[in-house]
């Protein structure tokens, strides 16, 4: 079975009634597939169970995407807990772990009511308690993810070892997917890898954590998505991912950074951040490249394509990379 049968109501009944009849599931009015996320195959899942209608997310495997290795399974213990400990995440309400079922191992978890903001929302463009509000809680959040004790991820000896380990995975993903070679990023890589930061202590890191990736209701924070790059490592990382990839309003730097401190007790050091800049442009280059290898590849999700074009940007990034490494040096001396 493949993604037509997911995607299919009475197929997804079917498997309800005979895999999982926990959940009460007595009728599937409606599987809808959501237009944004290129990470997963996530969709919308609308039941009536015994106990009444209810929305779901199923969030699936792909066949092809851009960060693999996918473990749904590792996503779904992971937000068990954070759900445990009080975090505003998705409720994991089951988990098919045999790939047998549809071709393709994958969660269902509760769906979260709110609205999301884009780095460009007109409303966060001027200055208004709206606007301060959004970004305080922005940094609370994140403070909170960072405090996270019995996360189940595991976890590396030193903040060095946690960088090399993703160092290596990056390396590992650019041998995978690069059509032709690429011996400037596997320069960086080295660089990368022979700069690796100490830091005071390592946390549990969201990985991916932007405006568009939480949920707002009623002016609050009620959900935080996509935990498929969550690790643990060095808290400048998160930190340094707010001001490139997920840069905007909400960028963690300047006061909010000094917020940061105060609520973690972390010291933010510019010589970390310039370090996890590096990785971040460099990373994004990767999954550029991945998005245009899957394509080639024979994946049919023609969205790959809005992240193949960083694969392109390879010699811009290193350029810039080579910019970065100047202030790195200049920070050390």
């Amino acid at each position: 079975m493949g993604v037509e049968e997911l995607l299919d109501a009475e197929a997804l009944a079917g498997y309800f009634t005979a895999r999982a009849p926990s959940l009460g599931v007595r009728s599937v009015n409606a599987v809808d597939r959501f237009s944004s996320g290129l990470s997963s195959l996530s969709c919308r899942v609308q039941v009536v169970t015994e106990g009444g209608p209810a929305t779901w997310v199923l969030r699936a495997e792909p066949d092809h995407g851009v960060i693999p290795p996918y473990d749904i399974g590792r996503e779904a213990a992971l937000l068990r807990n954070l759900h445990a400990a009080g975090l505003p995440v998705a409720e994991v309400v089951h988990v098919e772990t045999d790939s047998a079922a549809f071709g393709r191992r994958f969660a269902l978890m509760s769906f979260i009511e709110g609205e999301a903001y884009r780095s460009l929302d007109e409303r966060l463009k001027d200055e208004s308690e709206v606007r301060e509000g959004i970004r305080r809680q922005f940094v609370e959040t994140l403070a909170r993810i960072h405090q996270v004790q019995d996360h189940g991820l595991p976890g590396y000896a030193d903040g060095p070892s946690s960088a090399r380990a993703f160092v290596a995975v990056c390396r590992r993903r650019l041998a995978e997917t690069e059509l032709m070679p690429r011996p400037l990023l596997r320069h960086a890589l080295d660089v990368l890898d022979r700069e690796a930061p100490e830091c005071e202590r390592l946390v549990l890191l969201h990985g991916d954590y932007r405006l568009p990736n939480l949920k707002w209701r009623d002016g609050r924070i009620v959900g935080v998505l996509d935990w498929e790059l969550a690790r643990v490592g060095d808290p400048a990382a998160d930190l340094a991912f707010t001001q490139t990839v997920g840069a905007g309003p909400c960028a963690i730097e300047n006061d909010l950074a000094d917020y940061y401190t105060e609520l973690t007790g972390n010291h933010v050091d510019q010589r970390r951040i310039v370090y996890y800049q590096m990785f971040e442009l460099l990373k994004s280059c990767i999954i550029g490249l991945a998005g245009a290898h899957d394509v080639a590849a024979g994946g049919s999700d023609l969205r790959l394509l809005s992240v193949a074009g960083l694969g392109a940007t390879a010699e811009g990034i290193v350029s810039l990379m080579e910019t970065l490494l100047a202030r790195l040096e200049a920070v050390e001396t």
